[in-house]
């Protein structure tokens, strides 16, 4: 991602130290027997590039920080072959002294959780997190980041959908049905993104329209 004209918010942040929680560490950049110390910098740079892509675009138009921002992103697990991915979600935590933020924590969304700091505008759980290969493979290749659109997803933020299908998305979140949001996407030759989230809240799906 290109970065140009941040903020002053933005790079005030920008600036701060990032320090990681042991279980966040462990989860997200620890590989038991990495095959190269390449393996652990990838982990280490993509983590870090989720946490910053997701702190750009929720401060691109605010000009005040929020205690926590929620991200994640698909992880091979540090114990195990490194054949099928988990969903690993992530919480960085805007740490301050006297008013003013000194430091970025990136903590499991669960160890936050435990202390109370759940997210004031995550209006649902997504379940277990599916996608289709065609996401995967945009992944795979560096074409798309879907944590920015997941975060919108559960923060009530359907995307570029008809009126209708948002009030029924709304009437949806009271009454427990299917939840259904598309967003405009630049990836290879695909242009959108939907994600969908059963009755049940059980699980979230990514998925394109050129796969339904």
């Amino acid at each position: 991602m290109k970065i140009e004209n941040l903020t002053s918010l933005q790079t005030q942040l920008f600036k701060l130290p990032v320090v990681f929680t042991e279980c966040a560490w462990y989860e997200a950049v620890y590989l038991e027997q990495p095959a190269s110390f390449r393996d652990l910098g990838s982990r280490l740079g993509d983590t870090l590039e989720a946490a910053y892509t997701c702190l750009f675009y929720r401060t691109e138009k605010v000009d005040a920080v929020e205690p926590f921002y929620d991200f994640g992103l698909y992880r091979f697990l540090p114990n195990r072959d490194r054949v099928d991915r988990h969903w690993l979600e992530l919480r960085l935590i805007v740490e301050h002294e006297q008013d003013a933020p000194t430091t970025l924590r990136i903590m499991l969304r669960r160890e936050s959780c435990s202390a109370g700091l759940k997210a004031p505008d995550v209006f649902f759980e997504p379940g277990a997190l599916m996608m289709t290969h065609g996401v995967h493979t945009l992944i795979e290749q560096g074409h798309l980041n879907v944590h920015s659109y997941l975060n919108r997803h559960l923060a009530g933020d359907w995307g570029e959908i008809c009126d209708e299908d948002k009030l029924s998305n709304q009437q949806a979140l009271q009454y427990g049905e299917r939840l259904f949001s598309a967003y405009e996407i630049e990836a290879a030759d695909e242009k959108k993104l939907w994600i969908i989230t059963e009755r049940d809240r059980s699980v979230t799906t990514l998925l394109l329209p050129s796969e339904y």
